[in-house]
């Protein structure tokens, strides 16, 4: 079968490589499409602070089940599936206390454990989740980066129910975190850029509230929309130390503001602001079970639009062309997605 490796910075080899067997705890799938999510792109430029070469990308991956293991009662062939790429070692305090999102020994199946750019693919089968019927191979990639807003907004706020929200950056993770919030019941929700393209994407997906803050100043339109008392919680997606400062310098005191972005290197914080302020700064990664569970409910139930982030659509064996695409296209590109093309 084909296979995708990235080798080193910006370089991506194209292999044949021996189709794999299922365990008997697995289930093999026939790839249909793999997401880029912005962790790759990071890796791609030698960024990611977790990530080295080399790597078989691939952590937001679709398929059908064509092959199962003996022991395997979850799925069956024929089956619509995505997978949550979480490898931990069950026993570890995190894992056994339930935060296995957080596993001492946590390694993410595409990350820093082959992923799945690759024709086929096998994986262990309690970690399959069915497609809902009507949502596409390629939208269906998108389950896992919005199972990442569900846990985000979960991190923030016991209930997101009524709560005024503010999102910092309207990249994929930022719409799906304000999707997530607006589709868990959120009252009101502002999310912000300088990018128009991606503000119109989020406003086209029902956010409230978009602000280019290149134009507009955040603490006034917070005051428009919010009233005085502003946002209830924030969620920065931006990885950008002066857009947190900036939040760290006007968000009502008390509040807690969620790191949801992947900072490439060290931040310079205003740490006095979050004690004289006694702000709650939370960490969230990934997600858990129940936040897939969730994300694929939302999608079901229509609350949330997948379709609409998905900019562009490339081909497995063009993955070279496809990150060119977002380097040359920065400020006008949301979600590409590479589908898996197979041999008659």
């Amino acid at each position: 079968m084909k296979q995708v490796e990235l080798t080193g910075i910006k370089q991506f080899e194209e292999k044949e490589v021996e189709r794999p067997k299922p365990a008997a705890d697995q289930a093999l799938i026939k790839v249909e499409a793999v997401g880029i999510c912005g962790s790759d792109i990071h890796a791609v430029h030698g960024k990611h602070p977790f990530m080295s070469f080399p790597i078989v990308l691939g952590h937001e991956a679709t398929g059908e089940v064509v092959e199962t293991g003996k022991d395997v009662t979850s799925v069956a062939v024929g089956d619509r599936v995505i997978y949550r790429p979480q490898k931990i070692c069950g026993e570890c305090l995190q894992c056994r206390t339930g935060h296995y999102n957080i596993c001492d020994r946590l390694e993410v199946l595409g990350c820093q454990d082959t992923g799945a750019s690759s024709e086929y693919y096998a994986v262990d089968a309690d970690l399959l989740y069915r497609l809902p019927d009507g949502l596409g191979y390629a939208e269906g990639t998108l389950i896992e980066p919005l199972a990442v807003g569900v846990h985000a907004v979960r991190r923030g706020c016991a209930e997101i129910s009524g709560k005024k929200v503010l999102v910092i950056g309207a990249g994929t993770i930022g719409n799906l975190v304000a999707q997530s919030a607006k589709g868990m019941g959120a009252g009101a929700v502002m999310i912000t850029d300088v990018s128009e393209y991606k503000l119109d994407m989020a406003k086209a997906c029902g956010i409230d509230y978009p602000v280019n803050v290149s134009k507009k100043d955040l603490k006034d339109e917070m005051t428009k929309a919010f009233g005085p008392d502003g946002a209830d919680v924030v969620f920065e997606c931006s990885a950008n130390e002066h857009a947190l400062n900036e939040v760290l310098n006007i968000a009502r005191k008390g509040i807690t503001i969620v790191i949801v972005a992947v900072y490439g290197g060290k931040a310079s914080v205003e740490m006095a602001n979050v004690q004289d302020r006694e702000y709650s700064l939370v960490g969230t990664l990934m997600y858990l079970h129940e936040d897939y569970v969730e994300a694929i409910r939302l999608a079901e139930e229509k609350k949330v639009n997948l379709e609409k982030l998905i900019s562009k659509r490339f081909d497995l064996t063009e993955t070279a062309q496809a990150y060119q695409y977002i380097d040359d296209h920065k400020n006008d590109v949301q979600k590409v997605v590479l589908n898996v093309s197979h041999p008659s």
